[in-house]
Order: C-alpha cells, then structure tokens, then sequence
C-alpha cells in the first residue's frame, strides 16, 4: 500500500498557494504535478515545489503517479473538472462551493460514486479549534435543544478584489460573473458557516427566505444578503453578509455567530468561544458567562488535507463528502432563489 498520495493540482491561483503549502509539508501526500492554463502561474507553483507543470487537464490526468486532484479553478469550472478526474479515477479534493448548481453538484458525486473515488469538499474552517469545542459542548446536550442559530459576516472588499482576489496574483472576471462565480458574499464566503453549523448542531436548513442586492459593487452578484432559515427540529436561524461594510465593529462591540438552545447558548468571537449555561455543566457553573480560549479561524487546511489523504490511503469515505458540499449549495441557491422570486424556499431543491 501507498505510503503518500501523489496530488496534481489543477488551477494554481491564490487559494492554491495555501492548500499547495500543505499538501507539501504533510506527512502522508506530496504534490506531483500542477496544471493552469495560465503558463507563469503554473511555472511558478513548480519551480516552488519543484515538481512538472503542464497547460491541460488532460496532461496531468494521464500521470500515472497522480492518485488525486486537489481542484481550485473558478467556480463554473469546478464540475467538469471533477467529472474528467473521477473518469481518470482519480480521488478529488474540490474547493468550495462545490459547484455552482445542484445539478452540477450531482453530477460530480454521481461521476466519483460510479468511479469507486473519493469526493471531497475544501471547507477547512471545520478544523479550527473553535468547531471542536462548540462541537462537543453541543452533542453533550449542555444548551438543550437548539432554537436559534445567528450567523453573518461583514467584510468590505475593494474593487480589486473581484479582478485579482486578495494577493492580486492572478488577473481574471470570474468574479463578478453570477453564471462563473454562481454568486457573491452568501457563497463564496459565508458558505464556510452554513457548512460549520450544520456539521456542529446536526441541523438541516428545510426552508429558506432571503432578500439581497447589489448597492455598491460594479458586479452581478450580491454585496448585501440576509437569510432567514428554518430548520428540521424547529430552530430558527438567520444569515447575514456583506462585502461593502467599511470599518469592523466598535471596540466594545463582539462580534462572532451565536447559537441558542432552551438550556443555554454558545457566542463564537474571533478570540474565544463565549458559553452560558442555564445549569450545571462539568465545572462551568451555571448563571453566568465563560471564556473558552478557542481561536476562530479557519486555518485548518493542514487537517483537511491529512484528513483526506488519511481516507484515501485507508480505503474509507473522506471526513467531509461531495454530499456535505451540496448540503451547504443548497442553502446558497435557495437564499437566491428567494431573493429572487420573493417566495420562501423549501429544501431540499429539485432542479
């Protein structure tokens, strides 16, 4: 049996710079070789990593060597990328969201599933420190059942974002397309959340309401989005994002996502996990808040790509599937849907 899997990477851009320096240092993969068809980006990942490069998908798919993919194209280009992989069989590690539509989404699970590959979805803030202790705190039962869940994310991106990311290594409209991007703030960032909070209460979203709108931005899609969500058990839970707030909160102002249950609530700040419980739970006691010193960060791609790779060489299902990827799709095409009809959205989504 493999000691490693053997990566090639397709699309080199700003997002692969992070998941290439991981793969890299893990103990169980290596990078093999890299793709993008554009030629000084694919160069300069190889010469990093000092490994081939190649233009075409097809070149790094006839690699022997090569077990699995890890995909970081533009969101459109996600599933046809997936689909000629798994026909390659080979194992895939695709980058948020999974795809831009439920019928790409099922396709690509379908393609892997027939292959005998594995399927996995990039939503590395599962690893952070935080996700575990609000984890466990909630599968202890310590806040009852959940009712509410708040979530949202409030960030403001220059116009040189949406041609050139954060880093501006790459040049490109991707971005302010709605047809390549499949959409704006909701998917391409608070995607993360909605995967964390499902993965953390246990919960599915089963039905959606949403207004959004484009106010600042010369792009198609949204800079301003609030969700309003019902949940299988009954919670009521809110999503909100934007990309066009400038300035972050006062200073005597927290800001983090909460989740409220009968017996207690859990408020997830960017330094600390906050819990208040309403009776006894191992030594917290109860009537008051505590300080759980827990980083919120979504700094865990080292664990999702060991995660992965440790799945891949043991023959087993990957810790986060092509079905979890969809799960969270749907939300984000649902909140579209209903800003765009004005209706509310039941889940889950036939196309």
């Amino acid at each position: 049996m493999k000691r490693k899997v053997t990566f090639g990477i397709i699309g080199c851009g700003e997002i692969t710079v992070h998941t290439a320096k991981a793969i890299a240092k893990s103990d169980n993969c290596e990078i093999g070789i890299v793709q993008d068809i554009n030629e000084d980006m694919a160069k300069d990942l190889a010469d990093k990593y000092d490994v081939p490069y190649c233009l075409t998908w097809e070149e790094l798919l006839s690699t022997k060597c090569i077990d699995a993919v890890y995909v970081a194209t533009p969101h459109y280009l996600h599933a046809p990328a997936v689909v000629q992989a798994a026909a390659a069989g080979k194992h895939v590690l695709v980058e948020k969201p999974i795809a831009t539509t439920i019928a790409d989404a099922d396709r690509m699970i379908e393609a892997c599933r027939k292959a005998d590959v594995a399927l996995s979805v990039a939503f590395s803030g599962r690893y952070s420190e935080h996700v575990a202790v609000v984890k466990e705190i909630i599968e202890a039962g310590a806040i009852g059942k959940i009712i509410g869940i708040d979530c949202g994310s409030y960030t403001y991106k220059p116009e040189s974002y949406w041609t050139g990311g954060w880093t501006g290594r790459v040049k490109t409209d991707w971005r302010v397309s709605k047809q390549k991007s499949g959409g704006g703030v909701f998917l391409t960032n608070l995607i993360h959340t909605i995967d964390m909070m499902r993965y953390v209460t246990g919960l599915e979203v089963v039905s959606v309401a949403s207004n959004y709108d484009t106010f600042k931005t010369n792009v198609e899609v949204e800079d301003y989005i609030v969700t309003i969500m019902r949940f299988g058990n009954g919670a009521i839970g809110a999503a909100r994002a934007a990309t066009i707030v400038e300035g972050k909160a006062p200073p005597e102002a927290l800001e983090g996502d909460r989740i409220i249950g009968l017996g207690g609530q859990i408020f997830i700040a960017p330094e600390a996990v906050h819990v208040f419980f309403s009776r006894p739970y191992e030594d917290y006691k109860p009537g008051r808040w505590h300080k759980i010193r827990a980083e919120r960060t979504w700094a865990g791609v080292d664990s999702l790509v060991t995660g992965f790779s440790k799945a891949v060489l043991a023959g087993k299902t990957p810790p986060i599937t092509g079905l979890d990827g969809k799960k969270a799709l749907e939300v984000c095409v649902a909140a579209y849907r209903s800003g765009e009809t004005g209706q509310v959205v039941s889940l889950p989504l036939a196309e």
